[in-house]
């Protein structure tokens, strides 16, 4: 509002400089601290006659400084309208990205949802199946207390990989990136954000979720990096887990292997343990 307000303005402060005459002007006297228009009386000063040029010249500084205020101000406005849907729009991302990997961690890897009443009951009024253990279980079953892994024999676990559980694949991408973007896009398109630029947003925020992921779990426990063909790629040497944030979270994770996971389920994006009272320090 206040960029368009500031453009008409100097459009129409233009077209009346534009049009001035020497007819229209006649001759202005210019008095220290105000200005006295031809025919005027200005007792006690001697007048300076201004050419119609020279009017002209002052006319066109101020509908110049006019317009660059009217810029600024619509800029600033713009940065403000932007500022909200953006952050807002982070934030929904954060939040629903903590969720599902408290919801995920705590519910379906460590079969939590079978104690939940809602879901008995579904189970015996529709026939809901029960939430089996899954690899998961057996990395918790390896791993020891000092968070070294204690392999199991391969006829336990046949299909363990060079992580043996512990990383992310490109179908936990898929997977997860579709159970983010069913709760977040009806929050995101509340705040502005089209279809297009949130479908990207998901993407791109579960990509780095999993890349931080992948360059924390695996090594906490003595695994190798994850490479590009094996699923969202470590990001190098001890370049995350060395960092302040890398050490905290890995402090974090080690409570819930020590607490015989009972705590702690939220791994990369903490929030949902503080809320749901699963929280624990180190």
């Amino acid at each position: 509002a206040a960029k368009s307000c500031g453009a008409a303005f100097a459009a129409h402060a233009a077209a009346r400089a534009a049009a001035w005459t020497p007819a229209d002007v006649g001759w202005v006297a210019q008095r220290p601290r105000r200005a006295c228009v031809a025919g005027a009386t200005c007792p006690g000063e001697a007048s300076v006659a201004l050419s119609p040029e020279s009017v002209r010249r002052l006319a066109v500084s101020s509908t110049t400084s006019d317009a660059a205020f009217a810029t600024v101000s619509g800029g600033l406005s713009g940065v403000s309208e932007l500022a909200w849907p953006a952050l807002s729009g982070l934030a929904v991302l954060y939040v629903v990205l903590s969720f599902t990997e408290y919801a995920y961690h705590r519910f379906v890897q460590h079969l939590e949802l079978n104690n939940v009443p809602f879901y008995q009951i579904a189970r015996k009024a529709i026939g809901a199946p029960a939430v089996a253990p899954d690899f998961h279980i057996n990395h918790h079953r390896e791993t020891l207390q000092d968070m070294s892994i204690d392999p199991l024999p391969r006829k336990v676990w046949p299909e363990a990989t060079a992580q043996r559980g512990t990383a992310a694949t490109w179908w936990s991408f898929a997977k997860m990136s579709t159970c983010i973007f069913m709760p977040a896009y009806p929050l995101l398109s509340l705040v502005g954000w089209s279809l297009p630029i949130a479908v990207l947003a998901v993407l791109a925020a579960t990509l780095l979720h999993l890349m931080m992921y992948n360059s924390l779990h695996p090594q906490l426990h003595g695994l190798p990096d994850v490479s590009l063909a094996d699923g969202p790629p470590s990001f190098g040497p001890d370049s995350f887990q060395k960092s302040d944030l890398g050490r905290w979270l890995i402090e974090y994770h080690v409570v819930h292997h020590r607490t015989r996971a009972s705590r702690n389920f939220n791994v990369i994006c903490p929030l949902f343990d503080q809320l749901l009272g699963t929280y624990t320090a180190a």
